[in-house]
């Protein structure tokens, strides 16, 4: 007699692979943007950044000038995108895309950051809205 269902065992392991493939590979449900914007009057902002660990390089830019990069959010794994931000003497390092802290803050799949010499805004609802101070 022929079977027309699969067997326990490899319902089993259809389950179990299942669970582990994602565990074993990042696997990318998409990806999100994240905005740097140089308020500063008169000075440079250099900013490094990596995104899951991985490095995206450093950048310095002038007054009124932005950066972009993408931030691929993953499955079954915190998705963080941080960077070391200086600007003149002032220098910190900031978690600029935490996916379970930002997904509902941020909209249109991007993070919009201002920073200037009071710390780092990011934009919530149309509004410049402080979320780091400078470090003393």
């Amino acid at each position: 007699m022929t079977h027309l269902f699969p067997s326990k065992n490899m319902l089993r392991l259809v389950l179990l692979l299942n669970a582990l493939i994602p565990l074993a590979f990042s696997i990318t449900l998409f990806d999100w943007t994240i905005l740097i914007v140089n308020d500063s009057k008169d000075q440079t902002l250099t900013t490094h950044c990596e995104t899951n660990g991985d490095d995206i390089g450093t950048k310095a830019l002038n007054p009124s000038t932005k950066q972009a990069f993408v931030c691929p959010v993953l499955v079954k794994e915190r998705t963080v995108a941080s960077c070391d931000i200086t600007l003149g003497n002032l220098h910190g390092r900031f978690d600029v895309l935490d996916w379970d802290r930002d997904q509902r803050r941020c909209v249109d799949g991007a993070c919009l950051w201002h920073v200037d010499e009071n710390g780092l805004f990011l934009v919530i609802n149309c509004q410049l809205v402080l979320q780091y101070p400078w470090p003393n």
